[in-house]
C-alpha cells in the first residue's frame, strides 16, 4: 500500500470508527438510563430519596430529547441481577471496537503525513545529488506502509472495556441498583 493509499484508509477508518462509535455510546448510555429508571421503584430508607430523584431526571431527560426516540424505544435493557444482556454486551463492546478503529486511522493519517514530508525532504536531496539523483516516483515506489489492524490497540479495545465495566458496576451497586 502506498502513502497515498494509507492516508484514504486512514481517512475512512476514522469516519467509520466515529459512526459505530456514537450511537453505540448513545445506545449504552440509554440502556443504562432505562436500567436506572426500571429500577428506581420507591423503596423504604435513605436512599429513596437518590432513587427518585434518578427516576425524575431520568425522565426528565426522555422527554426533553426526543430526537432521541429510536434509541429508546430500541435500546436493549439489561439486567445485572440475571442473564440475557447478550444485545447490551454487544452494543458496549462496539463502542470500544469504534474506539479503536479511530485510534488505529489516526496513527495510520500521522505515519501517512510523516512520510510524505520525508518523501519531501529526501526529494531536496537528491536534487541537489544533481542528474544521478532519484525523482519523486522512484521514492515512492520504495516505500511500503505496513497495514494496521485494530487488534493492535491495546488500551482502547482491551483495557479500557473492562476499567469502565467495573467502575460502572462499583458506581451501581453503590447506588443500590445492583
Amino acid at each position: 500500500m502506498t502513502y497515498q493509499q494509507a492516508g484514504r484508509v486512514a481517512i475512512i477508518k476514522r469516519v467509520a470508527g466515529w459512526i459505530i462509535f456514537l450511537p453505540a455510546l448513545v445506545s449504552t448510555l440509554v440502556s443504562l438510563m432505562n436500567f436506572m429508571f426500571t429500577h428506581s421503584e420507591k423503596r423504604p430508607g435513605i436512599d429513596a430519596v437518590l432513587l427518585d430523584f434518578i427516576h425524575v431526571m431520568i425522565d426528565m431527560i426522555r422527554f426533553n430529547t426526543p430526537f432521541l426516540g429510536f434509541f429508546w424505544r430500541n435500546s436493549p435493557v439489561p439486567d445485572f441481577n440475571a442473564g440475557g444482556n447478550i444485545g447490551f454486551w454487544l452494543i458496549y463492546i462496539l463502542i470500544f471496537v469504534g474506539l479503536a478503529l479511530q485510534a488505529s486511522g489516526a496513527r495510520m493519517w500521522r505515519q501517512s503525513r510523516h512520510i510524505k514530508e520525508g518523501i519531501e525532504d529526501m526529494l531536496i536531496l537528491e536534487q541537489v545529488k544533481g542528474e544521478e539523483g532519484r525523482s519523486r516516483q522512484q521514492l515512492e515506489e520504495k516505500i511500503v506502509v505496513p497495514r494496521h489492524t485494530i487488534f493492535l490497540q491495546i488500551f482502547p479495545l482491551y483495557v479500557l472495556p473492562i476499567v469502565i465495566a467495573l467502575a460502572g458496576y462499583f458506581v451501581l451497586s453503590v447506588t443500590g441498583f445492583i
